[in-house]
């Protein structure tokens, strides 16, 4: 009686363990069949206008600058200016030393005034000669001296009216005003009014005609030169806006607008000098200032675009991923064509008005369940 108590008591407890162990494995089956959604962010491709920007260094520099330079080699005793110091034209900048021209030319002048002296003394002596020719040719005309009297007069003559004194006074002089030139050199002046931009010699240095001893720039007008690649020359056009940024004087850019793009390829580093000019210098801006020029090159209208971050590079393949009706992530093979740092443009593979995924496609495969969390650009 007591064994057929416990065998009903174990099978109880047995049924009971079956009934928990069955109940359970239910509820991990549906934990297990239940999809977990993945929040995504999408954006509508929509046609618009896109450009592709490049970007160059440079350094600001005026419309006009000029250097100076020396016209001989000389110690440098003066140094009348410092950078940032507005000069006019003509005006002194540097002086070298001109002792021993000043020596020279003392020398030059006494030249001068000798063969000056000279040649009044040659024209009173031509004028003798003159009238004693005349009347050495009456004489001889009469019978009263011989042939050798009357050349020998001549000769003396000619002589004296052949020119030497004034070649020798024409002489002295050029050598004079050389000397003066020479002087009138040793004071380096500016070519053109503007601001002294930088002084590359000091007080004792030896100024050379290799090198210019400072640049002066004309600020009323102010450029940056860059150097562009073979790829954008042909997508630069003169007129064009371009933007500056100029990191020392804040994050903002400057309006600036291109005025020249060399047709020639420089024949050393293959790119091409283009020049901008800032529409409104400000009084900050200074010449060597570094300077970034921003310029669109590639650009197109009403065309298809995407944000850039849409795009997922597979292999060689272009991918987006969309959301089907079953909100189901699905990609597509796209081409694209121009891209900045904002859009990239379609221009195949996807139609106007489509949600792509811009947040979590790299999450995503086919078929991945999705929940569409916000469009990008609405709140």
């Amino acid at each position: 009686m007591k064994t057929r108590s416990q065998w009903k008591v174990w099978l109880l407890l047995f049924t009971l363990l079956a009934s928990f162990t069955l109940v359970s494995g239910c509820n991990q089956s549906q934990e297990v069949a239940k999809e977990t959604e993945l929040t995504v962010n999408v954006a509508v491709a929509q046609n618009q206008f896109i450009a592709r920007s490049a970007r160059y260094a440079g350094k600001i520099r005026g419309a006009n600058e000029a250097p100076v330079m020396p016209k001989m080699p000389g110690r440098v005793t003066q140094i009348m200016v410092k950078p940032g110091d507005r000069v006019a034209a003509g005006q002194t900048l540097v002086g070298l030393d001109s002792t021993g021209l000043q020596a020279a030319l003392k020398q030059a002048e006494a030249m001068v005034a000798s063969t000056r002296a000279q040649e009044v003394s040659n024209k009173l002596q031509l004028e003798n000669a003159r009238l004693n020719y005349e009347r050495m040719q009456e004489l001889h005309q009469a019978g009263a001296i011989a042939d050798n009297a009357l050349e020998a007069a001549r000769l003396q003559y000619e002589t004296l009216a052949a020119g030497a004194v004034e070649a020798s006074v024409a002489s002295a002089e050029a050598a004079l005003l050389s000397l003066q030139d020479q002087i009138n050199n040793c004071n380096l002046t500016a070519p053109i009014s503007g601001i002294v931009g930088s002084i590359s010699v000091s007080l004792g240095d030896t100024a050379s005609p290799q090198s210019p001893v400072a640049v002066v720039s004309d600020t009323s007008r102010l450029q940056v030169e860059v150097l562009v690649s073979e790829s954008d020359v042909n997508f630069i056009k003169t007129g064009s806006k371009a933007n500056v940024y100029i990191t020392s004087l804040g994050s903002e850019p400057f309006a600036a607008r291109i005025i020249s793009v060399d047709p020639m390829a420089d024949l050393m580093k293959r790119n091409f000098t283009v020049q901008v000019e800032l529409e409104e210098p400000q009084a900050q801006m200074r010449p060597g200032m570094f300077a970034e020029v921003v310029m669109a090159t590639e650009q197109a209208e009403d065309t298809l675009c995407v944000p850039i971050e849409a795009v997922i590079a597979r292999a060689d393949k272009s991918v987006v991923y969309t959301v089907d009706a079953d909100n189901r992530a699905r990609p597509l093979e796209v081409k694209t064509g121009i891209s900045n740092d904002r859009l990239i443009q379609i221009t195949a593979g996807l139609e106007p008005g489509t949600q792509v995924i811009v947040k979590g496609n790299t999450l995503v495969s086919d078929g991945t369940l999705v929940k569409v969390a916000a469009e990008e650009g609405k709140a």
